[in-house]
């Protein structure tokens, strides 16, 4: 039986200002139906304010309606381990969510603080040995370098267990440049931890592995999951990479749900000691499906059906909402945020 009767896939964003089209945020919706599954809609949002939104209003609608639901967001869920001690004393991974959540600020139109914060707590509480790095070339920021710092040598290092399984990760560290994914870890967890603690939906929300542990079986309806889609690959479409991205994953795992793969990447990854289990059940996460055999096999026969070949529900289409615009000044940079050009990442 499957475990979920909706997936919600998430590709997040780090930008500062509303934006749409390609490295803007997307979503997409799956449903079950029968022994088949269909896409709901499949959405592009100019802010990160507009899809939470949309998320209420999508937990409060499975939550209604006795349904199931898969939330995966394309941002890492934890930092390695040794940093939720650092910045709040205990390796716990909501006491750090908490941490980030106080302390970024995050408007409506995405303007945020993003990189003041990371620059204070490299000052704060990794003197002398920063993580944090990447910044626009055009801002400078009294502890934040647009240069990568040597490899860290003790806790935290530069890479969680996970990432060492995911061919291309890069650091959560790295703010910046091609393929980072540090803005969005900082302003997605802020997010989520926020909806968490405000939005009322807690009691029905189970955040893998952090409060379920390695199981395929849930005591809550609604889970959050991080994933990776970058381990699908994609066909060549006339669409923008992350619509298709989004759509490709949210197809893949409904078909792994119907035919039991779900359960075996939601299970413990078999390469895991008992140490690095706890490590990653309290502090690190986990990418759902990485350092399981089946996820390689079923990325390889995942078919890939080219824009209008599946049955929808209301279409592919880009989020109507109009958000009021407050004239301040910037909390981040409204351009030269993410430089086309990589400075790399730490050597895995």
């Amino acid at each position: 039986m499957p475990l979920f009767d909706r997936i919600l896939i998430v590709d997040w964003s780090g930008a500062g200002q509303p934006v749409t089209g390609k490295n803007s945020l997307w979503a997409c919706l799956a449903r079950r139906e029968g022994d088949g599954h269909a896409i709901e809609w499949n959405e592009n949002f100019s802010t990160r304010h507009a899809f939470m939104q949309r998320l209420e209003a999508v937990v409060g609608a499975a939550v209604a309606e006795g349904q199931r639901l898969l939330c995966g967001f394309d941002f890492a869920f934890g930092y390695p381990a040794g940093t939720a001690e650092r910045l709040t004393g205990s390796a716990d991974w909501r006491a750090l969510w908490r941490k980030i959540a106080y302390e970024i600020e995050d408007a409506p139109d995405n303007r945020n603080n993003r990189f003041d914060l990371a620059s204070r707590w490299n000052a704060t509480h990794f003197s002398g040995e920063p993580r944090f790095w990447g910044r626009p070339h055009q801002h400078v920021y009294a502890d934040l370098s647009d240069r990568k710092p040597p490899a860290p040598t003790k806790a935290p290092l530069a890479f969680r267990r996970s990432e060492q399984f995911a061919k291309g990760a890069k650091s959560v560290w790295q703010l910046s440049y091609n393929g980072s994914v540090g803005s969005q870890t900082l302003l997605g967890i802020n997010r989520l931890s926020r909806f968490l603690d405000e939005s009322g939906h807690a009691e029905h929300v189970a955040v893998w592995p952090f409060e379920t542990g390695f199981a395929a079986t849930f005591d809550k309806p609604v889970v959050f999951a991080e994933i990776y889609p970058s381990l699908f690959t994609l066909a060549s479409q006339d669409e923008v990479k992350d619509q298709a991205q989004v759509r490709t994953v949210a197809e893949a795992f409904a078909r792994f749900d119907a035919d039991g793969r779900l359960a075996t990447l939601l299970d413990r990854p078999p390469m895991l000691s008992d140490e690095e289990v706890a490590v990653s059940i309290a502090e690190e996460g986990w990418v759902l499906g990485i350092g399981h055999r089946e996820l390689k096999i079923a990325c390889e026969d995942t078919p890939l059906w080219p824009a209008g070949h599946l049955p929808y529900k209301g279409g592919e289409r880009t989020a109507a909402i109009t958000e009021a615009t407050t004239r301040h000044t910037p909390l981040s940079p409204l351009v030269g945020e993410m430089s086309r050009s990589d400075r790399g990442g730490y050597p895995q």
